[in-house]
């Protein structure tokens, strides 16, 4: 599972490099074109909203390897080991459940506006929301994974998985 785990994180990490990459390149190349060339990119800032969006929902999963979410070590590393342990594995499974409800919403707005396209570039509604379901869903299967393998719960950050 580590190894499939390993190669899940690799694509969606390296997906969401390349979305922050044009994050950063596509809007100088329309400040670019619109300055000197008096040409602006139609549909920029929609492609720039889709950019962000992957970067977001694909590098969500990246947390949960690297151990880096928001967490309020001040409090939970006081706590006695076993009950940190429990308290670890409730939080993970209780983010796997929240993730996959998402998950499932999103699925179900995604078939209620299936014939929905954004307005100016013309995408499916399906595709654009893609990215959400792929991220949470990773992210889901990766809390669950992690709160039923792992043994000691880590103390403040450092890598969960490996």
């Amino acid at each position: 599972m580590s190894r499939l785990w390993s190669l899940i994180e690799r694509v969606l990490g390296a997906v969401a490099a390349l979305a922050l990459a044009a994050l950063v390149l596509l809007p100088a190349l329309q400040v670019t074109l619109r300055d000197l060339f008096d040409s602006p990119l139609i549909g920029l800032e929609e492609s720039t909203r889709w950019g962000l969006i992957i970067l977001v929902f694909f590098g969500t999963p990246l947390l949960i390897a690297t151990n880096e979410q928001i967490r309020l070590t001040e409090f939970v590393d006081r706590l006695p080991r076993l009950l940190r342990a429990l308290l670890e594995r409730v939080t993970l499974l209780a983010g796997a459940v929240v993730l996959a409800v998402i998950v499932w919403s999103g699925v179900l707005s995604i078939i209620r506006n299936f014939g929905t396209r954004t307005p100016t570039l013309d995408i499916p509604f399906w595709l654009f929301a893609s990215p959400m379901l792929v991220g949470f869903a990773a992210g889901a299967l990766g809390y669950l994974w992690v709160a039923l393998r792992r043994d000691d719960p880590p103390v403040g950050g450092g890598p969960q998985i490996g």
